[in-house]
């Protein structure tokens, strides 16, 4: 027969306390993303406020005066509590939600030209010219290389090159590979109905800087009536004077800082990024209103309400206060092992993981994980996200750490300085760095990295119909 007991057993479990939740989630968002979640905190509890530096009735306390929050104390509601002020980003203003934007295409330009130029029943030679045209299409539509620089390449007549370029104008969208502007709009009309004796076209071919002139200039010079000028005008403003624009536009990112790395007096240093337009701090209302308990009547639940805002309030400040000086801690470290890189370039980056870091700073490595996720570094050779520091390595015959970012360094630099007609393969470029570096890594690494660094293959890269789509290959 089964006997049904209790007993206690002690076990011991990692417990997730709110205060330590709370600290977690504020260490992993990066300046922009903490700087919202503030926003909505103040908006919530009444204990928390906003005091904006841009208003000149302000009166701030210099920073000397804070007074650290230790994590493991415990808030006493009864005392004089400490007045704390964070720093924190310029805020980006809130935009009204548009579905349009998530439906955005990332096509670009040159692979939709070339998948029309190869439906066209063109010759070899024809389809090189044409891929040669498009890969040499400026940021906005136009072709900026000379008709007879590329019959020179080609070895073949201005009348051919001119052949292939009409088609280019004519594919979508329409005046791409034009020469210049007149040339653009006049193609645009030819392709909806316009012929060269149309008014649209005339003072397009003719008047193209008169044309912001308005109806009356045009009037007089031709004896047109003025509905016939205006019609031509409203035409010709439809038109698109760059054919290359809806590809060439990107999804706008911002991007701020948490961390800045400077040299001072010859020495590296590290800033937690702190500035912004608003300072958050504890209400003094709201502190005084709670000491006085015969404001609360007979209703300790307003008392318990309070109390508890009290609590998250000063939990979020010493969440904060974490995530700075974690923040600190993990880009002194960072920079300690990096020095090199911002001296002396990327074949200095040395390979540092997430246990070299956690080491050094005695903190675990998910938590470095979490300090280090989608926060960037400002430094005096760009901004750069703190995962760009982080690498595996290998050593060179002299002993000396590469990281595997400065091997794919090396690898492009190879391969920049082939011989075009010749291309080397990854067994090629194995031995060279082993040869001439003293890098010893497998073939299939080589090839691993190549394929990252969107570096095509020995094939892809001869001169050849891949080679003239793509015109250059790496940057």
């Amino acid at each position: 027969m089964i006997e049904l007991k209790n007993e206690l057993k002690l076990k011991p479990q990692l417990i997730l306390t709110p205060q330590l939740k709370l600290v977690l989630k504020v260490l992993q968002l990066n300046i922009l993303d903490l700087h919202n979640f503030l926003l909505q905190e103040v908006q919530s509890n009444p204990f928390l406020e906003l005091e904006y530096k841009d208003l000149p009735e302000n009166n701030y306390i210099e920073e000397s005066y804070f007074e650290e929050i230790k994590l493991k104390e415990e808030v006493n509601f009864e005392e004089e509590l400490i007045e704390k002020r964070f720093y924190f980003g310029k805020e980006e203003p809130e935009e009204e939600w548009n579905w349009e934007k998530t439906l955005k295409a990332e096509e670009k330009l040159i692979d939709y030209l070339l998948w029309q130029i190869n439906l066209k029943e063109l010759t070899p030679l024809e389809k090189d010219i044409a891929y040669y045209i498009i890969g040499n299409l400026d940021d906005k539509g136009y072709l900026r290389i000379s008709l007879e620089e590329i019959a020179k390449e080609f070895n073949v007549s201005l009348e051919k090159v001119e052949k292939i370029r009409n088609i280019i104008k004519f594919l979508d969208p329409v005046g791409v590979a034009s020469l210049n502007l007149k040339e653009c709009l006049l193609t645009q009309l030819e392709f909806i109905g316009y012929d060269k004796s149309s008014i649209p076209y005339i003072l397009v071919e003719k008047h193209l800087e008169e044309i912001p002139k308005g109806i009356d200039y045009f009037k007089n010079l031709y004896g047109y009536n003025e509905k016939e000028i205006e019609s031509a005008l409203e035409v010709i403003k439809q038109l698109e004077p760059y054919p290359a624009r809806n590809y060439f536009d990107v999804n706008t990112l911002y991007i701020e800082p948490d961390l800045i790395f400077y040299k001072e007096e010859n020495e590296w240093k590290v800033e937690v990024v702190k500035e912004g337009p608003f300072i958050v701090r504890l209400n003094n209302y709201y502190k005084n209103f709670l000491k006085k308990k015969k404001d609360f009547g007979n209703n300790p639940r307003v008392k318990k309400f309070l109390k508890q805002k009290l609590k998250d309030a000063e939990d979020l400040l010493k969440a904060l206060d974490s995530r700075y000086s974690n923040l600190y801690k993990v880009g002194e470290a960072i920079l300690k092992y990096q020095k090199e890189f911002l001296e002396k370039g990327i074949k200095f980056l040395k390979p540092l993981t997430l246990k070299d870091v956690a080491e050094e700073v005695h903190l675990h490595e998910s938590t470095i994980s979490r300090i280090i996720n989608q926060k960037y570094v400002q430094t005096p050779k760009g901004l750069f996200p703190l995962k760009f520091f982080f690498s595996i390595g290998y050593k060179s015959k002299e002993g000396e750490e590469l990281s595997a970012k400065a091997i794919k360094d090396y690898i492009r630099e190879i391969i920049n300085g082939e011989n075009p007609s010749k291309p080397l393969s990854d067994s090629a470029i194995s031995k060279i760095l082993k040869e001439k570096y003293g890098i010893n890594i497998a073939r299939r690494t080589v090839t691993k990295y190549r394929e990252e660094l969107q570096i095509p293959s020995i094939r892809e890269r001869k001169i050849s119909k891949n080679n003239r789509e793509r015109g250059v290959f790496y940057d």
